[in-house]
């Protein structure tokens, strides 16, 4: 009977989505520049749509159901006008396409697995973005050899959208051969060869365009014989040229020097006047990100900062994951939880447009960043990205003592105090009070060392120079009787003060 329980929880496991999975293998996905691409997100049946969230390098967008149809929320202006989900899918379109629309996209998609949970499948995908290629160039050149033959190089290539393009010569054979990836041509021909019209094709995932070039003999009356010492008298000739133009070169940029330099102390520069609260940029990104603290099982505030003057369409939060989509609405917020990490943990406090996250979880802890959407017109947006990093720790309890004697012949008792916390040790420092010339702190202060001698304590323990405490239960015994009236009369116990 316990066989079939044990099938039946692997049948159960394999074919109910987990709480949070991931398509490590990411989908390709081929689109043409100005025209479009579809990213499918094929979503699982039986199971609700909450939310998709799209992000690349920046925020893409949000999709949510709205009835039949879905409504998009762009989260990042890179994208405003461009986005859409076609009829009866989820897949979200991109139309028209740029060259920059191209890399690394991610999908987590939100789907309520109950009344009070949700589960977010992660799927990713590699966009590539290619031209409509437009027929290829061809150029050549030629030399004659000693024994009539003409050697022909011919060099086909694109003036534009190279990328991931191949090419194709026909026709060959003995006379034609194929070179440098195939982008080269190289032929021998006789003057009694007829002529052979040659056509290039280049080809990429998308689309493909020939050129052709009618060869014949090209080297009729360019047969010429040089003697060796002609070739060393154009050599030097060629040298005295090069170091007499970079000597004027740089006698010229010095002058020119000595002249910028001279009308700066005789004139005073003159430097473009810059209004630092202008409009923002279309996109500008604070780089050192902003340092936030919180404690584990409270709380932690993202600060947003809005810019005055301008209205807010929405603020899109990611960490290693989505996290939240925030929208103004009337007088508050609409917070859309974008990962199930975060549900039900999130909100936006009065007066403000800063992200709460409570309770904090130690996984919380790490970057992250807010790309803020603003309405620059009526028809255009500007998005301003902050970036923040978020430590989360615990409240202390107090620490574990430990100690350990050893006995030297001296008379002298040598005692270690070692403080430790059991849990919450990240950034933890330590300090020991009373010190002095008979206990110094070592180890990053988490260790103290007492040297003690039996006068200083009122419950004295003889020990002979020849018999050291040698078990661990005469070291204690040591540690106890030779300290117990120092330190505030306090036994040497674990987790106190002494």
């Amino acid at each position: 009977m316990t066989k079939y329980h044990l099938w039946f929880l692997l049948f159960c496991l394999l074919t109910e989505p987990r709480a949070s999975r991931e398509n490590y293998a990411p989908v390709m996905v081929t689109g043409i520049l100005e025209e479009s691409a579809i990213l499918p997100a094929e979503i699982p049946s039986g199971h609700k749509l909450e939310n998709i969230n799209w992000a690349s390098r920046t925020p893409v967008a949000l999709v949510q159901p709205e009835g039949q149809s879905f409504k998009v929320i762009t989260t990042h202006q890179n994208y405003r006008g461009r986005l859409n989900v076609p009829p009866n899918t989820y897949n979200l379109k991109i139309s028209p396409l740029k060259m920059e629309d191209a890399g690394f996209y991610r999908a987590d998609i939100n789907l309520q697995n109950s009344a009070t949970s949700t589960i977010t499948i992660t799927k990713n995908y590699t966009l590539h973005v290619y031209r409509r290629l437009a027929p290829p160039k061809i150029t050549w050149n030629t030399v004659a050899s000693e024994n009539n033959i003409c050697n022909i190089t011919l060099m086909c290539f694109m003036e534009e959208g190279r990328e991931a393009v191949k090419y194709q010569w026909t026709p060959l054979g003995e006379q034609a051969v194929e070179s440098n990836g195939k982008s080269r041509l190289f032929i021998f021909q006789r003057p009694e060869d007829a002529p052979i019209n040659y056509t290039c094709t280049a080809m990429n995932p998308v689309s493909n365009n020939s050129q052709s070039k009618l060869v014949q003999y090209l080297c009729a009356g360019a047969l010429v014989t040089f003697d060796p010492r002609w070739y060393t008298l154009l050599s030097v000739l060629e040298m005295v040229i090069v170091i007499i133009l970079t000597g004027m070169g740089f006698y010229l940029w010095h002058k020119k020097k000595q002249g910028v330099t001279h009308g700066r102390h005789n004139q005073r520069e003159y430097v473009w006047p810059v209004n630092m609260n202008k409009e923002p940029r279309a996109s500008r990104e604070n780089y050192a990100p902003v340092m936030v603290t919180g404690i584990l099982e409270e709380s932690a505030i993202l600060p947003a900062e809005i810019p005055s003057g301008h209205k807010l369409e929405n603020i899109n939060w990611a960490s290693r994951t989505p996290v939240a989509l925030v929208q103004p609405e009337g007088q508050s917020f609409k917070v859309i939880t974008t990962h199930q990490n975060y549900r039900g943990r999130l909100n936006v406090p009065p007066n403000t447009y800063n992200l709460k996250i409570s309770p904090l979880k130690m996984e919380d802890a790490g970057f992250y960043r807010a790309d803020i959407n603003l309405q620059n017109s009526a028809t255009s947006t500007i998005t301003i990205t902050k970036n923040y990093t978020l430590h989360v720790y615990r409240r202390l309890a107090p620490p574990k003592i430990t100690w350990n004697t050893v006995a030297s012949e001296n008379n002298t008792c040598n005692i270690t105090l070692t403080c430790f916390m059991e849990e919450g040790r990240e950034a933890v420092k330590y300090q020991w009070t009373p010190l002095g010339e008979q206990a110094v702190e070592s180890n990053g202060k988490s260790r103290l060392f007492i040297f003690q001698r039996p006068e200083r304590c009122s419950h004295k323990l003889h020990l002979h120079s020849h018999e050291p405490c040698q078990q661990q239960f005469s070291i204690q015994t040591c540690s106890i009787s030779l300290c117990r009236t120092d330190w505030r009369g306090e036994k040497l116990e674990g987790g106190r003060r002494f």
